[in-house]
C-alpha cells in the first residue's frame, strides 16, 4: 500500500492500495476513526508495456469538520445480528398472531372517540391514509320508525271515546266510518312512512290488532345495525363469493380452494371473492378450468399498482416508517444499487443513529448526517444528484403527535418528490392500517414492501396499497431491493 498523499487541499487526502480493506486501516490511523470517505476510484497500474498490471484502489478522505457530528460507538451490528437469528425470528413468528389478536380485542372494546377508530377500519375505507367522517355509512333513524309503529296498539283505544259521547242522530254515519279502518290493520289507521307500511305488510296476518310481529320486525334490524362494531380480523372460514357467477357459467370446485388460499395469504374475503369471481366470469370463457390459477393471478396482478412513468429526471425519495420496518435497510439497498451503476447519489440520514453510515462507508459511499432539514440542505450545498435518498427517524402509532409533526415539517422543507412508506410484509391488515393512519400527515405517495423474504403471505399490505391507491414501489429483502412486479406478487399469494 502506498503512503497517503495530499490532493492539493489541506483537508482532503488520497490513499492508494490494492484493495479497500488495505486502505481503510491507514485512513483510520492518519485521520482518525471519524474520517469521512469522499470518493473511491479503481484502476490498473504498474506492469511492463501494458502487461502484468495490478488493480489498485484510490480513496479520498478527510477529517470531520467542527460542525459535523462524530459517529457514536454503538452495538447496532450485534443487535441486528441477534435480531436476525433464527431463534429470535421464530419467537417473533409465534408471538405475532397472539399480539394481533390482543390488539384487535382492545380495539373492539374502545369507543368511537378512540383516536384509531376513525382510520383503523381497513375493509370499508376507500383510502386508509384519510379516514372520512361517515366511515360506516348512515344509520337508520330508529326513533322515526318506532314513532310510526308505536301508536298501532294505542290508536284504536283513543278513537273509541271519541265516537261514544256524540248523542246526535247524525253521528252514527261518521261513527260507523271511524272505527271501520281500525280492526283490519294498525298500519292503515296510522300515517306511517313507507318503511312502516312495508314492515306491516310483511308481518303475518292475524285477527285483531297484531302488535308483537311489527315490534319484532322493527326492533331486530335496528338492534343489529346499531350494535355493529368495526372488525379488524380476517376470518379463515370458507366464504360465499361476493360476486356470483353469471347465469350459464359453472363455478369450478378449484375456485373455492383458490379463494381460501388467497384469504389465508392475507387478502380480505371480499377482495379474494371478487378476484376469483372475475377470473371465473371473464377469464374461463377464453380458457379452460385447468388454467384457473393462472387466470386468478392475472386478475389479481391487474389490480396491484406499481411504479410507472418515472422518466429520467432527478428523484428525491424519502422513506418513512415505524421502528423495525426496514426503512434504513431499504435506503441502503437502493443507494448501493444506484452507486454501483455509476449514478450520482446523495444520502441524507435525518436524526439517524449512524447505522446507515457504518453500512455504506465500507462501500465508499458517503452519508450526510443532519439533525434537521436546514442542516441537511446546508451540508448538501449546491449538489444536484440524480438520486437523493432521505432516511427518516421512526414514526408510527407509538410516537407522539409532536414527533410526527416535526418530521412532517422537515420533509416539507426538503421537498421530496416521493415519500415511500415502508410496510413489512409480515403485518396484519389491522397493524398495517394503524401505521398508515399514524403517518397520514407525512403524505406517503408509495408503499415499499419490506421483509418480503420473511413470509409468503403479504396480502394485507398489498390490499392496503390497492385500497389506498398507492403504488407498490420496491420489494425489499435482506439481500437487496427491486422494483415491484405485480405478476411475482400474485404468484407469491397464489403459488
Amino acid at each position: 500500500m502506498e503512503a497517503s498523499t495530499s490532493n492539493g487541499s489541506e483537508e482532503v487526502k488520497t490513499f492508494r492500495g490494492r484493495s479497500l480493506e488495505e486502505v481503510l486501516p491507514q485512513i483510520r490511523e492518519e485521520l482518525g476513526p471519524d474520517a469521512i470517505v469522499l470518493r473511491r476510484r479503481e484502476g490498473l497500474g504498474g506492469g511492463v508495456g501494458g502487461f502484468f498490471q495490478r488493480p489498485y484502489v484510490e480513496v479520498d478522505a478527510r477529517k470531520p469538520q467542527g460542525d459535523e457530528k462524530p459517529l457514536e460507538i454503538r452495538s447496532d451490528r450485534a443487535t441486528s445480528e441477534g435480531m436476525a437469528s433464527p431463534a429470535v425470528q421464530a419467537l417473533f413468528e409465534q408471538a405475532t398472531p397472539f399480539a394481533d389478536a390482543l390488539a384487535a380485542a382492545a380495539r373492539e372494546a374502545r369507543t368511537e372517540e378512540d383516536r384509531f377508530a376513525g382510520g383503523a377500519e381497513f375493509v370499508p375505507t376507500p383510502d386508509p391514509f384519510e379516514a372520512p367522517a361517515g366511515l360506516y355509512g348512515p344509520q337508520p333513524n330508529v326513533e322515526a320508525i318506532e314513532r310510526a309503529t308505536k301508536p298501532q296498539a294505542a290508536k284504536p283505544a283513543a278513537g273509541a271515546p271519541a265516537a261514544s259521547p256524540s248523542p246526535a242522530a247524525d253521528a252514527p254515519s261518521p261513527a260507523a266510518e271511524t272505527p271501520a279502518p281500525a280492526p283490519p290493520t294498525p298500519a292503515a289507521d296510522a300515517p306511517a312512512p313507507p318503511a312502516a307500511e312495508t314492515l306491516a305488510a310483511d308481518a303475518p296476518a292475524s285477527p285483531g290488532p297484531a302488535t308483537p310481529p311489527p315490534a319484532e320486525a322493527v326492533t331486530s334490524p335496528a338492534a343489529d345495525t346499531s350494535d355493529d362494531e368495526p372488525t379488524f380480523e380476517i376470518p379463515s372460514a370458507p366464504v360465499t363469493p361476493i360476486v356470483p357467477p353469471a347465469p350459464g357459467l359453472e363455478r369450478p370446485e378449484a375456485a373455492d380452494a383458490a379463494e381460501q388460499r388467497l384469504v389465508a395469504a392475507g387478502l380480505s374475503p371480499k377482495l379474494a371473492a371478487d378476484v376469483v369471481g372475475e377470473a371465473v366470469v371473464h377469464g374461463l370463457p377464453f380458457s379452460t378450468p385447468r388454467n384457473l390459477k393462472k387466470l386468478i393471478r392475472s386478475a389479481l396482478a391487474r389490480r396491484i399498482p406499481v411504479l410507472s412513468e418515472l422518466g429520467d429526471g432527478r428523484r428525491v425519495i424519502a422513506v418513512i416508517g415505524s421502528g423495525g420496518a426496514g426503512k434504513t435497510s431499504a435506503v441502503g439497498h437502493l443507494a448501493a444499487t444506484y452507486v454501483q451503476a455509476g449514478a450520482d447519489v446523495a444520502i441524507i440520514s435525518l436524526r439517524g443513529d449512524g447505522s446507515l453510515t457504518s453500512r455504506l462507508q465500507p462501500l465508499g459511499i458517503g452519508v450526510i448526517s443532519a439533525d434537521n432539514a436546514a442542516q441537511a440542505k446546508q451540508r448538501l450545498g449546491t449538489r444536484k444528484p440524480l438520486i437523493t435518498l432521505i432516511d427518516t427517524p421512526a414514526a408510527g402509532p407509538s410516537h407522539p403527535a409532536a414527533h410526527v409533526k416535526a418530521l412532517a415539517a422537515d420533509l416539507k422543507a426538503l421537498k421530496p418528490t416521493e415519500v415511500h412508506l415502508a410496510l413489512p410484509a409480515t403485518l396484519s391488515s389491522a397493524a398495517a392500517a394503524e401505521v398508515a393512519a399514524a403517518v397520514a400527515s407525512l403524505g406517503p405517495t408509495h408503499i415499499a414492501l419490506t421483509h418480503s423474504d420473511e413470509t409468503s403471505r403479504p396480502g394485507a399490505p398489498l390490499e392496503l396499497a390497492l385500497n389506498a391507491g398507492r403504488p407498490i414501489s420496491y420489494v425489499c429483502s435482506r439481500d437487496g431491493a427491486a422494483p415491484a412486479d405485480p405478476g411475482a406478487l400474485a404468484q407469491q399469494l397464489l403459488p
